[in-house]
């Protein structure tokens, strides 16, 4: 369902942008889509799907007037938690890593307008990209594995 229904809600405004020649479409992926990570496969297989649909459609549309983003969020929250209201990733991934809702749709509207493939905001978002893009994913497969597994059991 992930998959198919951006794939569905994309063609359906895109049908309606291109014959326009103007318009801009956010998709919304992830960072943790960029590596496998074993103990999260289907997440991770949707968001991995959405981050490489969308990019390709970034290029697709070059010439099209219509502006393609993908926004490839980490952990998006408002506030600190209180230890009792914690989900487990509250409990796994410390404060200052977040990103708030105010933060990450500044960052994603300012690069809408500026028609950028991609969007990742946020301290643990742009570590995830940059670790994911030369880290060997025979060593960071089975580390990311080990978070989520922890995740798990927290």
């Amino acid at each position: 369902l992930n998959a198919t229904a951006v794939f569905r809600i994309t063609k359906a405004v895109l049908d309606q942008m291109v014959p326009r020649g103007e318009g801009a479409l956010c998709n919304v992926g992830s960072a943790a889509g960029n590596m496998p990570i074993p103990n999260n496969s289907t997440y991770v297989f949707t968001k991995a799907g959405v981050n490489t649909f969308t990019e390709s459609l970034h290029y697709e549309l070059k010439s099209t007037g219509v502006h393609c983003t993908l926004l490839a969020p980490g952990p998006v929250r408002e506030a600190v938690v209180p230890d009792e209201e914690k989900t487990i990733v509250d409990k796994v991934v410390p404060d200052f890593l977040w990103t708030t809702y105010e933060s990450c749709a500044k960052d994603t509207l300012a690069a809408m307008r500026r028609n950028k493939r991609r969007v990742v905001p946020g301290p643990l978002s742009k570590a995830m990209d940059v670790v994911s893009t030369y880290t060997p994913r025979g060593w960071l497969s089975p580390l990311m594995g080990r978070f989520y597994e922890q995740m798990g059991e927290a």
